[in-house]
């Protein structure tokens, strides 16, 4: 996989991460947006064991961090609906 194709990967997680964390907002489908931050972990995972540049590595770095916690907010949510 080349520089581009992860770009474009890149770019695909992103859209992906605001689109849950838009229905988290919402507090909508919170099941399905926690099955899809799970998918966004592990693909990020998967390019952060690459040989890539170290902005696009920080850049990736961060959207982890920003997946872990909506993946828990996801989860909190979640409970409470079982309340």
């Amino acid at each position: 996989m080349d520089l581009e194709e992860i770009e474009k990967k890149v770019q695909a997680i992103e859209r992906d991460l605001k689109y849950c964390e838009s229905l988290l907002n919402k507090e909508a489908r919170m099941e399905f947006a926690k099955i899809v931050l799970e998918e966004l972990s592990r693909e990020v995972r998967k390019l952060l064991l690459r040989n890539i540049p170290e902005a696009l590595r920080s850049k990736l770095s961060s959207m982890e961090l920003k997946i872990r916690i909506l993946y828990h907010r996801a989860n909190a949510l979640l409970s409470l609906q079982e309340e």
